[in-house]
């Protein structure tokens, strides 16, 4: 049994070798695609409209269409990127009728207003002059000069054909492999020793498997992957491997980056106009500006929204006790506030740590409680924080309070009493395995079976989840995908649905767990 982890454990090291600077092409059944062409530069002269309408608390301007209107065309009237244009359809494919959501700038007056119809009008008359003079000189091709349009074309419009190609941008850590121990002890060890290389393998190897798996049904596309190591997971390693790899060529960049690489890997994939996924963050802002942006972990407005629904399905007249004090509670505090106020169905008190003495009594004298602890401050405060509450919490012998946190803390706090979480009750969103769900034992199965042991962090997992959806999606829909994401998979391991809920998409479907034998099973939310 030793020999074959060891040789599974040497077998990982010579995967991060091999893929340096590696390109993958996987080869799968051909679906039916639609071809897809770039829409024809606008020559409709676009009117700037001043009626306004507030989405997700931001305010735009409301552009109806015209025939012959480009997104390109009606962003740059509007003085805004093309890119934080908003529609409800496929960009690429307006038609007249659509409308069109650009971000307000209050950059209009009626002068500027009077003064852009002037020049949308003498561009008008210039250009029907130009193709005057065009139909002309085609009577004459050989003798007559082509005259350019003054029309600036639109952007060039990628179009998902018979092959999906997806950039897959990860620091190997390739500099870091001597550091790597094969010896006889350092595996046996190998559980209190985490090295970066093999977690973001694993990323790779589920990545590996959706793909393997997507092969053998009818509804998938072939499929190219170019995996770009990023050595120093910073910005200007970002940028040189876009220009070097191709990468901007792609229909999906994933990216497992640190913030200041991910952002500027973001702003080149929304430069290129390329839907780019972030697998890790759980950050709803980065979907605020980027409508092209693809987060894959929940939104805390969909976490915050599935516990209060558990809350209510479980104890239906329960009290609601929110734990805060900490030092970055306030944006996760408004919008729990946000949503109690909306649907007006739970009793609810907040309560500060810095009265922790009078937790216990408090408690005592409301039985039938949830506790939602959202306290958060430095990893050594929290550490003495999480152990004073499950003492506390653990002292109310009769009617016990179920405890909720949107972190996991079996995760964050490997010396956590089990015993205390499980008397709790335990409500948390994590991504453990759940032995009692076939789709799980069968990816761990298959996972050990193709790479000869099993994934060590849930970002195997998540690469899995997320291939299969956007290919699935993609094969389905084509680039429609983006605009209607919406597709429903039962062989997923987590939930992934997404919508867009700012400007980019957010994954609404986190999956609440609670402790049940010592072990986390799936919790009822209705």
């Amino acid at each position: 049994m030793k020999k074959r982890v060891f040789n599974v454990f040497s077998g990982r090291a010579e995967k991060v070798i091999l893929l340096i600077c590696v390109s993958i092409a996987f080869h799968f059944p051909l679906s039916t695609f639609h071809s897809l062409k770039a829409q024809a530069p606008g020559t409709t002269p676009v009117k700037v409209s001043h009626e306004t309408q507030v989405m997700n608390g931001r305010k735009y301007y409301v552009h109806i269409v015209e025939t012959g209107q480009t997104v390109y065309s009606i962003a740059k009237a509007y003085k805004v990127n093309s890119y934080d244009a908003v529609t409800h359809v496929d960009i690429h494919f307006l038609h007249a009728g659509d409308t069109v959501w650009l971000p307000f700038r209050g950059q209009f007056s009626s002068s500027d207003e009077k003064m852009d119809a002037d020049k949308q009008e003498s561009a008008k008359k210039q250009t029907e002059k130009k193709n005057d003079k065009k139909n002309d000189s085609q009577q004459t091709p050989s003798t007559t000069k082509e005259v350019s349009s003054s029309t600036t074309p639109a952007p060039s419009v990628r179009s998902v054909g018979d092959v999906i190609r997806i950039s897959l941008l990860m620091p190997l850590h390739l500099n870091e492999i001597d550091d790597i121990s094969t010896t006889k002890f350092d595996i046996e060890q190998r559980g209190k020793k985490s090295y970066r290389q093999f977690e973001f393998i694993e990323f790779y190897e589920g990545m590996l498997m959706a793909l393997e798996q997507l092969s053998s049904t009818t509804t998938t596309a072939r499929v190219e992957l170019n995996v770009v190591d990023v050595p120093d997971n910073s910005a200007q390693g970002v940028e040189k491997v876009f220009q070097s790899h191709n990468v901007a060529q792609s229909d999906v960049v994933v990216a497992l980056l640190f913030r200041d690489a991910f952002t500027k890997a973001a702003d080149l994939s929304r430069q290129a106009g390329v839907y780019i996924v972030n697998p890790m963050s759980t950050r709803s802002e980065i979907c605020a500006d980027n409508s092209y942006m693809v987060k894959i972990q929940p939104s805390v407005e969909s976490q915050i929204k599935t516990m209060l629904d558990n809350m209510k399905a479980e104890r239906p007249d329960g009290h609601l006790f929110i734990i805060h004090g900490g030092s970055g509670e306030k944006p996760l505090l408004n919008e729990i506030k946000r949503q109690l106020s909306e649907r007006g169905d739970i009793k609810h008190t907040l309560f500060n740590w810095s009265q922790s003495n009078k937790l216990t009594s408090t408690l005592k004298a409301s039985p039938n409680c949830h506790v939602l602890s959202i306290y958060d401050q430095q990893a050594d405060q929290m550490r003495v924080y999480v152990s004073n509450l499950l003492n506390r919490l653990a002292a109310i012998k009769s009617n016990s309070p179920t405890l909720y946190t949107l972190s996991d803390w079996t995760r964050d706090f490997s010396d956590i009493d089990f015993a205390q979480l499980q008397l709790l009750n335990y409500h948390t969103f994590t991504s453990n395995w759940d032995m009692g769900n076939s789709v799980h034992i069968d990816f761990l199965t298959n996972f050990r079976n193709r790479f000869g042991s099993e994934p060590t962090s849930a970002l195997a997992a998540t690469a899995y989840d997320l291939t299969t959806y956007i290919v699935y999606g993609l094969s389905l829909r084509n680039s429609k995908f983006w605009f209607e994401p919406g597709v429903t998979l039962t062989n997923l391991i987590h939930p992934l649905h997404l919508s867009r809920r700012q400007a980019g998409l957010e994954n609404d479907q986190p999956q609440l767990y609670r402790m049940e034998s010592l072990r986390f099973v799936p919790a009822t939310t209705h």
